[in-house]
């Protein structure tokens, strides 16, 4: 049995060890290209033989290794094209599939209001609201006689001192003369000067009274 196996390691020119090694390599490569091409019989015995017969080059098994390892089309699963759904048989209803994303929400409109607090020269303290229902406010020493005065009940407060408007999520103010004087921020605002956007503002200070504004 020794010698028919030497006699056929001689013929196929196998003559150690690491060529044995390769032999079966390359067989078993070639057998793993043989399967996947398909190759029925004695064609496919045949490619291997073929194979095994350039074991002694480099070359050839570098090609054997990439082939037995690359994917083959029937390598690949069978799938449905992409953007082809088949239609259901007829009397049936359509397979439920997943709702439809609804479009992006708007952007809200920002219904917020603005805030003026500040503490009076008597230690009590102011809180006054200004939203955009009405166009205009009045800021005013006195009292609040209509629904758009804002009372800031202190003797540096003119009566009335300045005007608020509002413009959408804007806030304007206008200082209407009064000797205690309007400042935004530290700087003086005079009538001259007409409404001053003060919606980035952090303070407005009429007369003595310092009021923080603030998004309500």
């Amino acid at each position: 049995m020794g010698a028919e196996i030497a006699a056929l390691m001689g013929f196929f020119g196998i003559t150690g060890a690491f060529a044995l090694i390769g032999t079966v390599l390359a067989g078993w490569m070639a057998w793993r290209i043989v399967e996947k091409a398909g190759l029925p019989g004695w064609t496919g015995l045949g490619s291997i033989l073929l194979s095994l017969t350039a074991v002694g080059a480099i070359i050839p098994l570098i090609l054997l290794w990439v082939f037995a390892y690359m994917r083959w089309p029937r390598d690949e699963p069978a799938s449905a094209s992409q953007g082809y759904a088949p239609s259901p048989p007829r009397g049936s209803s359509p397979p439920a599939g997943p709702a439809a994303l609804a479009p992006p929400l708007a952007a809200l409109p920002d219904g917020r209001g603005w805030k003026l607090t500040g503490v009076l020269a008597n230690g009590s303290t102011v809180s006054l609201a200004v939203y955009g229902g009405p166009a205009t406010y009045a800021l005013t020493g006195a009292l609040a006689a209509a629904p758009t005065d804002l009372s800031v009940p202190d003797p540096s407060v003119g009566q009335p001192h300045a005007r608020l408007m509002t413009a959408g999520q804007r806030l304007g103010l206008e200082d209407l003369g009064s000797p205690g004087g309007t400042f935004i921020d530290g700087a003086r605002l005079l009538p001259e000067h007409g409404p001053r956007d003060i919606s980035a503002a952090r303070t407005i200070r009429l007369g003595s009274v310092e009021l923080a504004l603030t998004r309500a």
